[in-house]
C-alpha cells in the first residue's frame, strides 16, 4: 500500500486537477486543461506587477497598456494549462509570441476554466468549517 500511494503521490500529473472540455470553435477538438502551476502563477504575477527601480518614474499605464499586460500574463497561464492526449503541454514558452498575437475570447474562456479548477480561499474556508466525521 505504502509504494502505491507513493506512486500515486509522485506521479506527474497528481498535484493538479485536470478536466476534459469540449471546444465548438475548434472543430469540436476536446482538450485537456490543468489548474496552473506555481510557476506560471509566478510568472503571471511579475508581467502583472514588474519590480520598478526607484530613479524610474512610475508613469500610470494607458487602458490600452493594462489590457495588453493582462493578456500577455494570461498567455503565460494559458500556455501552461492546455495539454495534449499525453498529458504534455501543447505550447512552450518559446510559442509565447505565436500564442499572443492569436489570443482571443476563446482562449480566455479556456482559461477561466482552468482557473476555476482551483480551489478557491472561500471554498477552503467551507471545507475547513465542516465538522470531521467522528468514528
Amino acid at each position: 500500500m505504502k509504494n502505491a500511494l507513493r506512486a500515486l503521490a509522485l506521479a506527474p500529473m497528481s498535484g493538479f486537477r485536470t478536466s476534459v472540455v469540449s471546444v465548438p470553435e475548434w472543430e469540436n477538438v476536446s482538450v485537456k486543461l490543468r489548474e496552473p502551476s506555481g510557476k506560471a502563477w509566478l510568472e503571471w504575477r511579475q508581467i502583472i506587477n514588474p519590480e520598478q527601480n526607484e530613479d524610474e518614474d512610475s508613469q500610470p499605464l494607458s487602458a490600452a497598456q493594462v489590457a495588453h499586460r493582462n493578456m500577455q500574463a494570461d498567455v503565460v497561464l494559458f500556455i501552461d494549462v492546455l495539454l495534449d492526449d499525453n498529458d504534455q503541454p501543447v505550447f512552450t514558452a518559446e510559442d509565447k509570441s505565436q500564442v499572443e498575437a492569436i489570443y482571443g475570447p476563446v482562449h480566455a474562456r479556456l482559461l477561466k476554466q482552468a482557473l476555476d479548477l482551483s480551489t478557491s480561499s472561500a471554498t477552503a474556508e467551507k471545507k475547513s468549517e465542516t465538522p470531521a466525521l467522528s468514528s
